[in-house]
């Protein structure tokens, strides 16, 4: 019995791992629709402050030591402009590593408002790719494994039970 439910749940790790490449993709184009919304305020903010010979760094110094009328106008350029580099480089990151390191990637660093956008309008699919083979396979492995070895043990302390 207890190998049996093993093999199901290795199943089911299979089915779960296999959408690991898939919803990275949703999540990376999910995350290239805000770098795009916040692009265009960037590129205002970059020319209005290159008419005055600025840097968008000197900008950004001079816009959070301000106070009074000019800090309220600074303030939302500030986090646009500051939001659009951490989710380019976010971006620069994922487009970097491979395919099948992607998942990875994205497991251990996310944004947690891209994700549940993502997860939204994410819509499981059989995997069609390698690396999506590859992921189905190490969920059945580890979830297959793992229940294995734990029915293992169980089996074993049960069994020294009733031949006691």
């Amino acid at each position: 019995m207890g190998r049996f439910l093993a093999f199901l749940l290795g199943i089911a790790g299979a089915v779960i791992g296999s959408q690991g490449p898939g919803f990275t993709l949703q999540y990376m184009q999910n995350l290239q629709g805000q770098i795009d919304s916040l692009k265009v305020t960037v590129e205002e903010f970059d020319a209005n402050i290159a008419r005055y010979d600025y840097t968008r760094e000197r900008a950004l110094i001079e816009c959070k030591a301000a106070d009074g009328l000019l800090d309220a106008l600074c303030e939302g350029y500030v986090s646009q402009v500051e939001r659009y580099e951490r989710l380019t480089a976010h971006m620069a990151e994922l487009e970097a590593a491979s395919d099948t390191v992607r998942p990875l990637i994205l497991a251990r660093k996310q944004m947690p408002e891209i994700t549940n956008s993502a997860y939204e309008q994410f819509k499981p699919a059989i995997p069609a790719t390698i690396d999506g083979l590859i992921y189905g396979g190490g969920g059945f492995a580890v979830l297959w494994g793992g229940m294995s070895f734990l029915f293992w043990l169980l089996g074993g302390a049960f069994g020294a039970r009733r031949r006691a």
